[in-house]
């Protein structure tokens, strides 16, 4: 093969190589197409800003691949055992708050990789824990569940009856068909010394459920003397399907099994705010599931937990818009309607 001057004097040839020297192709639905390859290495060799397009090409895919590479490596990952008794609402203690009943224990955490726009999923939880396998009236003891909660079923001389709409005030969220039979719990917890509660109620008595794996993110400074919002999970509100939740520091939010299903669905992202340094599992207990935290003596169980935190690094991202450029430059510069007949002026052209 010898090389043909299309315009002389504008470039010189150890500048440029045919299009044969971008090879391999652009792939183009799975296909190899070596004409688009071509048109790019023309436009890019035309271009001032690095004559010869491979030498372009290659470098732009490879500060893609680079920068996603060192995007994996930044995951962060981590394993918990979430005992039953661990009670958020100590999520940043030194030690756990009386209560009348029983304040459980402090929550474990994972200390957080610093940086902004992180985002946290759960790759397994497993296990089985119990709202009272201690001293609840002997037909209401145990009722394990998973890591989504359970609809757990009770009955005493004040609950349902305390609890239905048209009881004292404050009143309860129960119809008051439900009044002087078992029914379970719904949650609708109060938020306490700056970590919020939660609400998750269903009219499905069925369908309900508490016990279920809550997480927290906090920072290194004391929580505010007042929680944010209370987040409420009821399937006429967030829901517990959700494909992506932003929770607020020191907002406890449903975590479950990390799915949007009950063992079933995709995954869940929970987006971790910029700042939090230690992010919290455990679950929010009290008389009832209502009010304030309590009774987190008498809960058995625990779940296994295990997950990881993605810290985007910001040298990942510009290695990223930097090869993107790139590519963007190349096409930008195409001729609309152009064929493989077509060419740059000034470039070589190659003749059998």
């Amino acid at each position: 093969m010898e090389l043909k001057t299309v315009a002389p004097g504008r470039r010189e040839s150890r500048m440029l190589r045919d299009a044969e020297g971008c090879e391999p192709g652009l792939f183009l639905n799975g296909v190899q197409d070596m004409s688009a390859t071509r048109r790019l290495c023309r436009v890019l060799s035309s271009t001032a800003m690095m004559p010869g397009c491979y030498k372009v090409l290659p470098v732009a895919f490879i500060v893609v691949l680079a920068s996603l590479s060192s995007a994996v490596a930044m995951a962060q990952t981590f394993s918990l055992s979430v005992d039953s008794r661990s009670n958020l609402y100590s999520a940043g203690h030194a030690t756990v708050p009386t209560t009348p009943n029983g304040g459980g224990i402090l929550p474990p955490y994972v200390v957080l990789t610093p940086g902004n726009g992180r985002t946290l999923t759960l790759t397994s939880v497993s296990g089985l824990v119990s709202y009272n396998d201690v001293d609840a009236p002997p037909l209401y003891i145990g009722q394990y569940n998973g890591p989504d909660g359970g609809a757990v079923t009770f009955q005493d001389t004040f609950f349902p009856n305390n609890y239905l709409t048209n009881s004292p005030p404050p009143p309860g969220l129960l119809p008051p068909s439900d009044a002087d039979s078992p029914t379970t719990f719904y949650m609708d917890m109060d938020s306490v010394g700056g970590i919020s509660g939660m609400k998750l109620y269903e009219s499905d008595p069925l369908a309900r459920r508490v016990m279920f794996l809550s997480g927290v993110f906090t920072t290194n400074a004391c929580s505010p003397a007042s929680g944010p919002s209370i987040l409420d999970f009821s399937s006429d509100a967030l829901t517990t399907s959700f494909t992506k939740l932003s929770p607020l520091m020191y907002q406890t939010f449903f975590i479950g099994d990390g799915l949007t299903g009950t063992q079933s669905g995709v995954t869940q992202e929970f987006i971790v705010p910029d700042g939090a340094t230690h992010l919290y599992l455990g679950f929010l207990d009290g008389a009832y599931f209502v009010g304030g935290p309590d009774y987190y003596d008498n809960n058995r169980g625990s779940f296994s937990v295990q997950g990881m935190v993605a810290v985007p690094e910001p040298s990942s991202l510009m290695l990223t818009g930097i090869g993107a450029a790139v590519l963007m430059l190349a096409y930008r510069r195409r001729v609309p309607g152009s064929n493989d007949s077509q060419e740059p002026r000034g470039l070589l052209r190659p003749t059998d």
